[in-house]
């Protein structure tokens, strides 16, 4: 469901102010002014996605009611109405109160009866549309290239009190409200502690001891036992600029993280189970090449070995048999031995190729993409094969003469092999679903890199051959 966010920036998402009502089930009135005899939709937060959990008929003046007979999961809930517009509540320990707001004004015109929590919530939303109406024009000002430095530091001076007068509020919010979703949510988006910045013997600020501190520090604020952030953008949030903004894009740094993220999220089985998934499956889906090591690593150690329950034996079997596939071609792995057939039917080893750099080149002639890869090939050959670069061009289709005469015809004179039955095993070895397909490999035939283009190989080759 695609919904426009109604938060401002400066709070990111929001939640609840603690309550002890311990009533059965749910029951939530609400009316709007400016909407009738239509439909509503009750949704809910989770993860980066939002899922409809009821629907009800609106009467001709605009009431309508949510119930059931069972407590709802503690969170953050959107009202949808017609065109997609949507209003925030919080549900948490209490789950029977009303609701009024006006239509297209939800913010200014929402009103409460037995939900103090909710009341709070917007009036702090209240507050922030009031301090960005503050601010926005001293930022605007302070952009201008007209404005001179001395009042540069003034309007600065104005963004920093507004600043202070934010984090007051917040502050207040969390003391009064320690146990309570929105002070937890406000809490959980701080920045964490840092020191000032030690100097290195050149008198320069230690970055690198900076940067080590706040990636150490990220989670400080972050309770992992609260499942109840699961069910506001705030978590996912956070993950997310964790393992793709703050961890340098290595494998071997992220997969030191994601055990030690884990390890956190074990505080609560429902926050260990998302923060499992989110990472195998954004490294799964990475297109920053390498990125398939964290997939693997995830897998084989919590996948592999039991401790995810929450998929099918078949679903399992099928994760597991994707990773295994993946391992062996993971970087900075020996590419696997495949033996194939030249032109005059003799068979020649991949491993038997003597060069600096082996371009592994799976293709098909009446592949469109790659008529469109090979003659860069041709001339990327012409460049780089005095330097020691030799291609093993792997021929993937059936039609032995169709292969022969293109490359004829085409001049091409690289090394030039086919395997029409699959005797070598080369589609499962090297995970081949479509061509053209590319992997670099060094002298020792260890992968450099794969799944590039011509122009990434003569980059990667040239900036190698410069170390």
């Amino acid at each position: 469901m695609q919904l426009k966010k109604l938060f401002y920036s400066a709070i990111i998402s929001a939640g609840i102010l603690g309550c002890a009502f311990a009533g059965k089930g749910y029951q939530i009135d609400v009316q709007v002014a400016g909407v009738s005899d239509t439909t509503s939709f009750l949704a809910y937060h989770f993860g980066n996605r939002q899922y409809i959990l009821d629907t009800v008929n609106v009467d001709s003046e605009g009431r309508f009611r949510f119930a059931g007979d069972e407590r709802l999961d503690p969170g953050m809930y959107m009202v949808v109405l017609p065109g997609q517009k949507f209003f925030e509540i919080i549900v948490d320990h209490n789950q029977h109160f009303s609701v009024s707001a006006v239509m297209d004004n939800f913010v200014e015109t929402m009103k409460f009866e037995n939900s103090p929590d909710n009341e709070a919530f917007y009036n702090y939303m209240r507050f922030i549309s009031t301090m960005n109406e503050l601010g926005g024009p001293v930022r605007a000002e302070l952009q201008d290239p007209g404005t001179t430095e001395e009042r540069k530091a003034e309007l600065r001076n104005l963004l920093s009190e507004i600043d202070t007068q934010v984090k007051a509020k917040q502050e207040e919010i969390i003391e009064a409200f320690p146990d309570g979703l929105f002070g937890r949510i406000l809490l959980a988006q701080r920045e964490p502690p840092m020191p000032e910045a030690p100097l290195r013997e050149d008198g320069t600020p230690d970055n690198e001891f900076m940067y080590q501190t706040y990636k150490q520090n990220f989670w400080h604020f972050m309770d992992f036992a609260d499942d109840r952030l699961l069910r506001t953008p705030i978590f996912h949030s956070k993950l997310n600029h964790f393992f793709t903004r703050v961890i340098i894009q290595i494998p071997d740094s992220i997969i030191a993280e994601a055990d030690r993220i884990v390890e956190k999220a074990r505080a609560h089985p429902e926050v260990f189970k998302y923060v499992v998934f989110f990472i195998t499956n954004t490294f799964e889906r990475s297109q920053i090449m390498g990125m398939d090591a964290v997939f693997v690593h995830m897998v084989e150690n919590y996948y592999m070995t039991g401790e995810v329950d929450w998929v099918t034996p078949d679903q399992l079997e099928r994760i597991a048999e994707r990773a295994m596939a993946l391992k062996p071609l993971l970087i900075g792995n020996i590419a696997p031995e495949i033996i194939m057939f030249t032109p005059d039917r003799k068979p020649l080893s991949l491993h038997d190729v003597e060069a600096r750099f082996t371009l592994l080149y799976f293709w098909d002639s009446e592949c469109s993409h790659c008529k469109r890869q090979t003659p860069k090939l041709k001339e990327f050959y012409q460049r780089l094969n005095p330097k020691g670069v030799e291609i093993f061009a792997a021929n993937t289709e059936a039609d032995r003469q169709k292969w022969l005469d293109y490359v004829n015809n085409n001049n091409l004179t690289w090394i030039h092999v086919n395997d029409p039955t699959n005797q070598s095993g080369f589609r499962d070895k090297y995970d081949i679903w479509a061509t053209p397909l590319l992997f670099l490999l060094d002298e020792d035939k260890r992968i450099i890199a794969k799944r590039i283009t011509v122009e990434q190989a003569e980059e990667i080759i040239l900036r190698e051959m410069q170390n």
